[in-house]
């Protein structure tokens, strides 16, 4: 595998894993609201939380950048 698979890889495992607590936090929180007001609500949050992947061009060839809520500068890679 290459690092930009590696890296695709982990991106989903941490976005599943976000929602995945959003979900459970939501499901212990309010026990009255639907599964389906649950999964939008944390899709929303899901989508705002995860790491974005940034795929550009420069004068030595493609690199890729990790930008993330949580971490100050982006990660070149």
């Amino acid at each position: 595998m290459n690092k930009k698979t590696k890296i695709i890889i982990l991106r989903y495992l941490i976005s599943f894993s976000i929602f995945l607590i959003v979900w459970l936090i939501l499901d212990f929180s309010f026990k009255n609201l639907g599964n389906p007001y649950k999964g939008m609500i944390s899709a929303g949050i899901m989508a705002i939380l995860s790491p974005r992947i940034k795929e550009y061009e420069t004068q030595s060839g493609k690199q890729m950048q990790v930008k993330w809520i949580f971490l100050k500068k982006p990660i070149s890679i």
